[in-house]
């Protein structure tokens, strides 16, 4: 395990595919994120929208950085 992927992070889903299970997050750090839909932990994905606010892990993959333990926030 990486040591990011033991971070708490925060942002905004960005862009969203829901027929092909994924999407992208801005980090509030400004960095993208990419996401798919079975690293969603809580919520339902369908209610996963543009802006919506969440939490999540980052790991650091061959194609850059992706979020798993994905949450929704209020």
């Amino acid at each position: 395990m990486s040591f990011s992927s033991r971070l708490l992070l925060h942002g905004i889903v960005d862009r969203i595919f829901p027929g092909e299970g994924y999407g992208f997050i801005k980090a509030d750090d400004g960095k993208e994120v990419y996401f798919e839909k079975d690293n969603l932990t809580t919520g339902n994905w369908k209610y996963l929208a543009i802006d919506r606010k969440v939490r999540f892990r980052e790991e650091i993959g061959d194609k850059g950085p992706y979020a798993i333990n994905l949450a929704m926030l209020d």
